[in-house]
Order: structure tokens, then C-alpha cells, then sequence
């Protein structure tokens, strides 16, 4: 069986009074990153996943999370983990 790399990032527009409780949770999705800005009531949450159906067991969660008024799937890219572990060819540019 060929396992596949999900890699996704959502855009979550919040209540700025939850902010802090949002990064928090957000910490602890596996595999994830976030950024934000402090002027911003926004968070970009980047994380991997196995498949499908965790992201959209994810996607419901955050969605559900206190404070999140939207979110908005701003990437996604899927391969197959055998792709993903295969060294990448320079033609002209070894660097």
C-alpha cells in the first residue's frame, strides 16, 4: 500500500479575545507550524497529515475551536511518501 503526505495550510481568521487559546491549540496539532502577526487577527497553521479524512477531521475541529469565526484551506499538496523520500536532481544548479 503507497502511504501519502498530505501538507495543507488555512488561513484562520479569530476573535482577537482567543488568540492566545487559538496559537495554543494550535501547538498541538501534530506535525504543524503556525504564524501570526500580532497586528492581525489571523493565524496560518501549516501541518501534514496522513490523509484525507484527518484533515477533515482537523479541518472540523479548528473550525470548532472557540473564538474561530472562519477558515479558509489555502493549500494543499499531496505525494506519496516514496516521492517524498527521493533525493531532487540539479540540472545546472548543485546548490
Amino acid at each position: 500500500m503507497n502511504r501519502e503526505t498530505h501538507i495543507v495550510s488555512l488561513i484562520v481568521q479569530l476573535v482577537p479575545e482567543h488568540k492566545d487559546e487559538i496559537i495554543k491549540k494550535a501547538s498541538l496539532i501534530p506535525l504543524s507550524e503556525y504564524y501570526t502577526d500580532s497586528h492581525v487577527h489571523k493565524l496560518v497553521i501549516v501541518f501534514e497529515a496522513e490523509s484525507e479524512s484527518t484533515l477533515s477531521t482537523w479541518f472540523d475541529d479548528i473550525n470548532n475551536w472557540q473564538g474561530v469565526l472562519s477558515t479558509q484551506l489555502c493549500y494543499h499538496h499531496c505525494e506519496s511518501n516514496e516521492s517524498l523520500q527521493e533525493e531532487i536532481q540539479y540540472a545546472n544548479n548543485p546548490a
